[in-house]
């Protein structure tokens, strides 16, 4: 009887035999399943909104700027601020400036009522015309300390005497109680000031809050010192105890004021 040998298609279908006689899977390889690291979502803003974003802001802030340019000055008084500021800045409230501010920028001294250590009244816008002064202004017998310096130095550079040129201090006295007692102050004044600088040292008494905001006297404290040329326009502020910078930079400018005043117009 002779025998059959079936075999299976099916196993036929998944193996084969090679030269060696090993048997090769040819199944496809499973699909291995791979974690995913998830990088972290960035938004990127679009250039063109950030830049619209800027130039809006800075359109903002020159509108401000001119808004409160426009605005009139006002002195609002605020004694413990001033005196934090004085101690803060050792009586340098203002940084003075390499230059003069020119004419068309230049505030004018208002009208103010002073009386001299003579007795004698004027206007200190009157006072101040004609000629380069130097416009000494103080509130406190601190900002009096101050300003022996500043005269010192001017009058070394240009004489006591010199018919281009003069020194005004102005004392402003704002309390309330020191007007029932104003010989006292004149004397106190007198007695501290030189005789030849009796006609030029002035007095106010009481409160000047106009004339302080447009000058920009906003502190009591300390002594202010300005160039105010011959048509009564300040050209140059500074401010606390001179240092030598200050002092030259100061009589460099008021050589510019001399030489202005100076020129003849021009036909």
């Amino acid at each position: 009887m002779k025998h059959r040998l079936v075999v299976s298609s099916s196993i036929l279908r998944y193996a084969s035999t090679d030269g060696q006689g090993e048997t090769k899977d040819q199944r496809p390889p499973r699909a291995k399943l791979v974690s995913k690291v998830h990088e972290p979502i960035t938004y990127q803003a679009d250039k063109s909104v950030v830049e619209n974003w800027k130039v809006a802001m800075k359109a903002m802030d020159e509108m401000m700027q001119d808004i409160d340019a426009k605005k009139p000055k006002q002195y609002m008084p605020n004694k413990f601020k001033e005196m934090k500021e004085y101690n803060d800045t050792d009586g340098k409230v203002v940084v003075s400036k390499m230059e003069l501010t020119p004419v068309s920028q230049a505030p004018e001294v208002p009208a103010l009522k002073v009386q001299n250590l003579n007795n004698s009244d004027y206007d200190l816008r009157n006072l101040t015309g004609g000629k380069l002064t130097l416009l000494l202004t103080c509130f406190k017998n601190s900002g009096f300390d101050n300003l022996l310096g500043w005269r010192e130095s001017f009058e070394k550079a240009f004489g006591a005497k010199n018919p281009m040129t003069q020194v005004v201090q102005l004392n402003i006295i704002e309390e309330w109680y020191v007007k029932l007692m104003p010989g006292m102050i004149r004397n106190g004044l007198r007695s501290k000031t030189p005789e030849e600088h009796h006609n030029l040292t002035c007095v106010h008494f009481g409160r000047c809050d106009d004339f302080r905001a447009a000058l920009d006297l906003n502190n009591s404290f300390v002594g202010y010192v300005q160039l105010v040329d011959a048509k009564s326009r300040v050209r140059w502020t500074a401010a606390g105890t001179i240092t030598p910078e200050e002092s030259t930079v100061m009589n460099l400018l008021s050589s510019k004021i001399i030489s202005e005043i100076s020129q003849k117009p021009r036909k």
